[in-house]
C-alpha cells in the first residue's frame, strides 16, 4: 500500500503539472485591516507560464484603491478562502479548492506604489511565500492620435519596458487614479487594458465602481518569510523539477518515497526523470 500510494501520489503531481499546479483554499480568519478602498476596478487576466505555450489560463483580479495602499489579489481564490474559513468555523473537514489555475500572486502597494508586499501561494496546499521589494519608477512613452473606448471611457494608449518585457496599456484621465494591476502605474489615469508584446499577460478591466470596503491583510498558517531572490528561485524550481520540488516538500528524500513502474517494480522517487514544466516569470529580470 505504501509504494501504491506513492505511485497515486507522484501522477497527481505529474497531471497537475500540466495543469499549471493549482492552489488550495486558505484559512483567513486572521486577518488586519490596513486601509479602506474608495475605488474597486475588476480585471479579467489571460495569462500563460511561457508565450510558446497555447493553453492560456483565466482569472478575476480584484485591485482596491484606498488612500493609502492599493491591493491586488486573484477574486476566485478569495471566494473559496472564504467558503473555506467558513466551513472551518463549523467543523468540516473538507473544502472546496479554486479550480483552474488563478493567478497565485496577492500584491499591497504600499509608500504611494514605491514598494510592493508579495504573498505567493505555491501549488498543492505547499508554502505561501511572503517577500517584498522595491518598485521601480516607470517611464511611460504616449502615442499621439491613440484612442479606444473601454468600459465607457475614452482611453489613451501608453508604452513601457518593464522587468525585460515591453508593455502596451490604455489608460483614461477621465478616473485620474495612477494605478493598474499588479506593479504598473504612473500615468495620469486608471490603466484598463494591458499587455506585453508577446501577450503572455492580459489585463483587461470589466468593471471600475466606488466602494467603501475593507481592504484586508491575511495572515495564513503556512507563510515562509523570504526574500524577493529567495521567492524567484523557488517559484522557478516548482516548474523546472516539479516532482523533485514535491517530494522534497513532503520529505520524500531518497529511500523514502517509492514508485511502481511501468514494469511492476518499485523504484526510489529521487530516481524518476523529472518533468519541467515551461516558465517564464511575469518579471524575466
Amino acid at each position: 500500500m505504501k509504494y501504491l500510494l506513492s505511485f497515486l501520489f507522484l501522477t497527481f503531481v505529474i497531471l497537475s503539472a500540466h495543469a499549471q499546479m493549482g492552489v488550495f483554499a486558505e484559512d483567513i480568519s486572521r486577518a488586519s485591516v490596513i486601509d479602506t478602498a474608495h475605488y474597486k476596478v475588476t480585471y479579467d487576466l489571460h495569462y500563460t507560464c511561457h508565450p510558446q505555450v497555447t493553453n492560456k489560463f483565466e482569472d478575476v483580479r480584484t485591485v482596491l484603491i484606498g488612500h493609502k495602499c492599493v491591493k491586488d489579489f486573484s477574486d476566485v481564490i478569495f471566494h473559496f478562502d472564504s467558503l473555506c474559513t467558513a466551513d472551518m468555523r463549523r467543523g468540516a473537514d473538507t473544502f472546496s479548492n479554486p479550480p483552474g489555475s488563478p493567478w497565485p500572486y496577492e500584491i499591497v502597494l504600499t509608500e504611494r506604489g514605491r514598494r510592493a508586499d508579495i504573498k505567493y501561494r505555491l501549488p498543492l496546499g505547499m508554502d505561501i511565500l511572503n517577500y517584498s521589494e522595491n518598485v521601480p519608477d516607470m517611464k511611460w512613452n504616449f502615442v499621439a492620435d491613440s484612442v479606444t473606448n473601454i468600459l465607457g471611457y475614452e482611453c489613451q494608449l501608453a508604452h513601457t519596458d518593464f522587468a525585460g518585457r515591453h508593455y502596451s496599456a490604455w489608460f483614461t484621465p477621465e478616473i485620474p487614479l495612477p494605478f493598474g494591476p499588479y506593479k504598473f502605474g504612473g500615468l495620469p489615469g486608471l490603466i484598463l487594458r494591458l499587455q506585453d508584446d508577446e501577450q503572455q499577460f492580459v489585463w483587461e478591466a470589466t468593471e471600475f465602481i466606488f466602494s467603501t470596503e475593507p481592504i484586508y491583510v491575511y495572515e495564513y498558517k503556512n507563510e515562509k518569510n523570504c526574500s524577493a531572490n529567495e521567492a524567484y528561485k523557488t517559484i522557478a524550481r516548482s516548474f523546472n523539477a516539479p516532482i523533485t520540488f514535491h517530494l522534497e516538500a513532503i520529505g520524500g528524500g531518497k529511500g523514502k518515497v517509492f514508485i511502481i513502474g511501468k514494469d511492476g517494480k518499485t523504484h526510489d522517487a529521487t530516481e524518476t526523470e523529472d518533468n519541467p514544466i515551461p516558465y517564464q516569470p511575469l518579471e524575466i529580470k
